[in-house]
Parts: structure tokens; C-alpha cells; sequence
């Protein structure tokens, strides 16, 4: 073959990866620019206060010789964990004033009770990572909160709708009257985000590193969302109908958009998130058709229809283990 021939077959190559390489990036950019929103409507400092659901559990011992906790300095503070300074091992971690997954601040009386909800399967590496990072997280907070952690334990399907569900019942058991559902791989990084619940459903991770920190689509309510107890009994929680990866989010969106239920979000510098790596579930290739199928039909799918399970309850020191079988 003619040397000049394999010359002009590798210019042919470099070309035709070259023009790929730059049709993805077209591709990917004209994604970004045209289905996120990097400016997205929030709550401004001057009616955030006005916006927080000051409720916290009657089973609190209030110690009326301390003070109120204030948050005023937290809401306005500027400070941020930076993707590369999150820890990736706690060995000197400590559980102070930690028992059953929950914290009391010892100096005040707080504002905020919270049960932080993360439902979980086969992810060990991204639970040991999350509990003590969200433990030292929280604890600045001047809140009282507990985690329960609802692990599904057969092979069956994933199934976070049901799990939710599951967990939603026992915090309300344990009469918590703002609930945050927390997906275990993403990690808040601003201290001014603040866990707790507004007088409207609140979608706290709308800035996530893995999507350079713009919000996919506005209806997003997906990773970590905040609402009231009574709001989530109120849409009837999530679809029990979802199985693999994919659709409760957007089916649950549109409960509370059925409801009038506004969503709101805090500003970007207060909502930013980073995810851990982890391997895709897979997806729910009926979530399309569920949807469709469950419009005006959400009072005979959620949290008050069930179908059949079990589940036990075991406290740990630095949560609350909620153990389920489908």
C-alpha cells in the first residue's frame, strides 16, 4: 500500500473524530443552554423567613431557662465546602450528643424538627461516606433532627416510592412534622442551606455538580426535597407502582401540582450539591405508561394503599434503621 494512501487514511480518521467529537459537544452545550435554567425563580432573603415552617416535635423537652436558637447568621452565611475538600473517610469521627440517629442542640431550643429520609440498597461505600458527613453538617445547624435510613433487604425490584412511603409513616409515628427525602449520594455544600421545611413543598438540590450546578427542568423535585408531614399524608405520598430507576419523582410532582402545592427553592448559592459516583439502577421502561395510568387515580396509590410488606425498626447510634421487604 502506498505510503501516501495510509497518510490520507489517518487524516481521513483524525477528521472524522474531530468533526464526532465537536458534534457531541454542540450536542451537549445546546443541552445545557436550552432545558436548564441557571437563573431559576427562589425565595430572596427578605421572604425567607416569612417562608419557614416553624414546627418542631411535640415530644421535645423544651428547657424554657434557654433561649430560642437563631439562624439568622447561618442564613446569611457565605461559606461552602469546595467538591474536593469532601471527605472521603471518617476515622475521627465523633457522635457527639448523637443517640438513635437524632441531635438536640444542647445551647438552645430549637426551631425545626426534621426526620431526614434516605431510602438505600447495596450502596455501603456511599452510606459510610453520607451518615458523618451529614452529621457534622447538621449539627451546626441549631436544629433537631434524626435520620432513618429504609433499606430495602430483598432482590426484588428497587422500589424508592415504597420505601418512602414506609419511612414517611414511621417518622409520622414518631410525630415529625417536616419531612426531607434524601437521595444518599448527594451532599450539601453551602452552610446557609438551611434543613428545613417551608410552608410549601421546598426542592433543596436544585445546584448538583454532576449537572454543572444548573437545574434540569423546573418541575424537578427529584434528590432532596423538604414537606410537611401533612402535605405528603395530604398528596397521598409516593407511587407504590414504580420498580427499577425512574418516574416516582415526576409522578410525585404531579400530586402536589394536583394539590395547588407551589414549589419553592432557595438560591443557587444556597443549593448546591455534590453527588457521589454510583452505578445506575436500572430503568423502569413502564414509567411512561405508569404516569399516564395514575392521573386522577393518586388516592388509590401511595402511603394510605400500601400493598403488603414488612418492616423493622432498630436504632443505631447514628440513625434509625427502617429494614423492608417487599
Amino acid at each position: 500500500m502506498p505510503k501516501w494512501f495510509s497518510c490520507q487514511r489517518l487524516l481521513h480518521l483524525q477528521l472524522s473524530t474531530s468533526l464526532f467529537v465537536t458534534l457531541v459537544l454542540i450536542a451537549v452545550v445546546q443541552f445545557f443552554a436550552c432545558y436548564t435554567t441557571y437563573n431559576y425563580n427562589h425565595l430572596t432573603a427578605d421572604n425567607l423567613g416569612s417562608s419557614l415552617y416553624h414546627v418542631t416535635n411535640p415530644k421535645l423537652v423544651i428547657n424554657k431557662s434557654k433561649p430560642e436558637c437563631k439562624y439568622e447568621d447561618l442564613l446569611l452565611s457565605s461559606k461552602s465546602t469546595a467538591v474536593w475538600d469532601v471527605p472521603k473517610n471518617y476515622d475521627d469521627f465523633l457522635p457527639t450528643g448523637i443517640l438513635n440517629g437524632s441531635y438536640f442542640p444542647d445551647v438552645c431550643n430549637p426551631l425545626y424538627s426534621v426526620a431526614i429520609l434516605v431510602t438505600y440498597r447495596n450502596r455501603q461505600s456511599q452510606l459510610d461516606i453520607f451518615i458523618p458527613y451529614m452529621h457534622n453538617f447538621l449539627r451546626k445547624q441549631r436544629i433537631h433532627y434524626k435520620i432513618y435510613v429504609i433499606e430495602q433487604q430483598d432482590n426484588k425490584p428497587w422500589n424508592k416510592g415504597m420505601l418512602y412511603n414506609i419511612g414517611a409513616k414511621q417518622a409520622i409515628a414518631d410525630k415529625f412534622p417536616c419531612l426531607i427525602l434524601h437521595d444518599v449520594d448527594l451532599l450539601p455544600l453551602d452552610e446557609a442551606n438551611l434543613y428545613a421545611c417551608l410552608k410549601q413543598p421546598r426542592h433543596m438540590s436544585a445546584s448538583i455538580d454532576k449537572f454543572r450546578y444548573v437545574l434540569i427542568y423546573s418541575s424537578l423535585v427529584g434528590g432532596v426535597l423538604a414537606i410537611t408531614s401533612e402535605q405528603y399524608m395530604e398528596v397521598n405520598g409516593f407511587s407504590n407502582k414504580y420498580q427499577g430507576w425512574g418516574g416516582e419523582d415526576d409522578d410525585f410532582a404531579n400530586r402536589l401540582m394536583m394539590y395547588d402545592l407551589e414549589m419553592m427553592r432557595l438560591p443557587p448559592t444556597q443549593s448546591r450539591y455534590t453527588m457521589l459516583r454510583h452505578r445506575q439502577e436500572k430503568k423502569n421502561k413502564n414509567r411512561h405508561r405508569i404516569m399516564s395510568d395514575n392521573k386522577n387515580k393518586i388516592h388509590l396509590d401511595g402511603v394510605r394503599a400500601l400493598p403488603h410488606y414488612t418492616a423493622s425498626v432498630r436504632d443505631h447510634r447514628l440513625y434509625s434503621m427502617v429494614s423492608v421487604r417487599l
